[in-house]
């Protein structure tokens, strides 16, 4: 049920990065319309032509058709890693190509609904090589470079969250190999070089160092509260402050133990996400 929530979270989330992203596209191609017949407008009481809104409007239809475009490009690149020249250039040409293909159809189409068929397949294809092949090339140049540089940080950062985890531990005790689950782990304490592994009523002394076993463990539960201990964060029934700056922590077995203040902020920010109420 949980990653049900999860995922339709996920969802809402998507649905609404692209309906801000077709806002904001909508508002600047929009404001650029308006500014371009404007300075039809202007050309035209220079020039002393007579000024047809209509035709202005018409072939404007470029800016138009970037918003469509646009946001499949972006829902494409959700679902891609721009990790190659090639797959880069790719994803800025298609879209060009697209563009220069669907919009003298488009404008043929306008022109019979609006303007009684005046225009043509040719004079809407020849128009735009001539006038705006070049901002076809900068918006969508910018556009895929901007997700590159801008969007893919965040999404290398939950990769890293993927990453293998460990389930259970084996702990050599001389003949004796004893299989521990790793979330009845209560905490994890350093002993140079190797580390005790408490549950709630044992402990087991473990051949390896603090950070190494923190590579393999979940950082989403297993949480570092000082410089030599590391806790399951789903083992903390409590914390109260020392007024100092650090903590104590209560833990589900009744120990107590310090938080030390370098690591409160990103105690408290696991703390809260893995102690929400899921149905």
């Amino acid at each position: 049920m949980a990653n049900t929530i999860a995922n339709n979270e996920s969802g809402q989330n998507f649905a609404q990065s692209i309906g801000k992203v077709l806002f904001v596209l909508s508002g600047i191609f929009l404001f650029i319309v308006a500014l371009t017949v404007f300075q039809d407008l202007l050309e035209s009481k220079r020039s002393g032509i007579v000024f047809n809104l209509n035709e202005s409007i018409l072939f404007k239809t470029v800016w138009f058709l970037f918003i469509p475009i646009l946001v499949i490009l972006y829902i494409r690149l959700k679902n891609e890693r721009l990790n190659s020249f090639t797959k880069m250039t790719a994803f800025i040409v298609f879209p060009i190509a697209t563009h220069l293909l669907i919009l003298p159809f488009v404008g043929v189409l306008f022109s019979v609904l609006f303007y009684e068929g005046r225009y043509d397949l040719y004079k809407f294809f020849s128009y735009t090589l001539a006038h705006d092949l070049y901002k076809l090339v900068i918006v969508y140049t910018s556009f895929v470079l901007g997700y590159k540089y801008f969007s893919n940080p965040t999404r290398n950062m939950d990769s890293k969250e993927t990453k293998p985890t460990l389930d259970t531990i084996v702990i050599n005790n001389g003949k004796e190999n004893t299989i521990v689950y790793v979330e009845d782990i209560v905490q994890i304490t350093s002993a140079t070089p190797y580390i005790f592994i408490h549950l709630d009523h044992k402990q087991y002394l473990h051949s390896e160092t603090l950070k190494s076993i923190c590579s393999v463990l979940d950082s989403s539960f297993f949480v570092r509260v000082h410089k030599s201990t590391v806790v399951n964060i789903t083992k903390v029934s409590s914390f109260k402050s020392r007024l100092n700056g650090d903590y104590d922590l209560q833990l589900t077995n009744g120990e107590l133990i310090r938080l030390s203040r370098t690591y409160v902020a990103d105690f408290k920010k696991h703390f809260k996400a893995s102690h929400r109420v899921k149905v």
